[in-house]
């Protein structure tokens, strides 16, 4: 069934159109519930909670811009909407703390998916703000109204998660270089 089908059936309430929906887009919808939920339990009650959303306001889709970009902006705000009731993550005012200079950069190269697993791996405050900011494309001023902080809070987390990726990617590379040279010098391997 193409796009355009599906989003007419479901827009009928069509049970065959609906399930062509899910079993296409939900293991995209699963990845970007991950991304802000941090773990499989709390992803998967996000996403089912996703799916029915889109499933009862998929009228309100008016076929400008991708589809597949707008269901996950609304699984975007879905999760963000369920993390703020259940209150599992507060966002301190970060307005009073030195960040650091925009014209910091690393040198380096990183995958997508070491990305990914860096981002999993930040503190929940901080990997939902890098997120909505990196992956998501909302500005400091958008994430700052979705998370009740102010914009200089958003540019913070943001630019703290960056440092500790890069933090985090130093270190795994360091250890990289400790392995390959501790095996080189007990003649186990040799360095290329």
């Amino acid at each position: 069934m193409t796009e355009a089908l599906i989003i007419q059936a479901c827009q009928r309430k069509d049970p065959l159109g609906q399930r062509a929906f899910v079993d296409t887009y939900s293991r995209y919808l699963l990845g970007v519930c991950y991304r802000y939920a941090g773990n499989s339990d709390f992803a998967k009650d996000c996403l089912q909670e996703s799916l029915v959303h889109i499933l009862n306001n998929i009228d309100k889709y008016k076929d400008q811009g991708r589809f597949k970009s707008w269901i996950g902006m609304v699984a975007a705000n879905k999760c963000l909407e369920i993390i703020r009731k259940e209150k599992k993550h507060r966002f301190t005012d970060m307005d009073q703390l030195h960040e650091p200079s925009i014209g910091e950069t690393s040198s380096y190269r990183l995958e997508k998916e070491d990305v990914m697993r860096y981002i999993e791996a930040l503190p929940d405050n901080y990997r939902i703000a890098v997120n909505m900011y990196l992956v998501e494309g909302y500005s400091h001023k958008e994430i700052g109204v979705q998370l009740g902080i102010t914009e200089s809070s958003s540019r913070s987390l943001v630019s703290r998660a960056r440092n500790m990726i890069k933090t985090n990617f130093e270190k795994e590379n360091l250890k990289l270089v400790h392995k390959k040279r501790m095996r080189n010098e007990t003649g186990l391997t040799r360095l290329n």
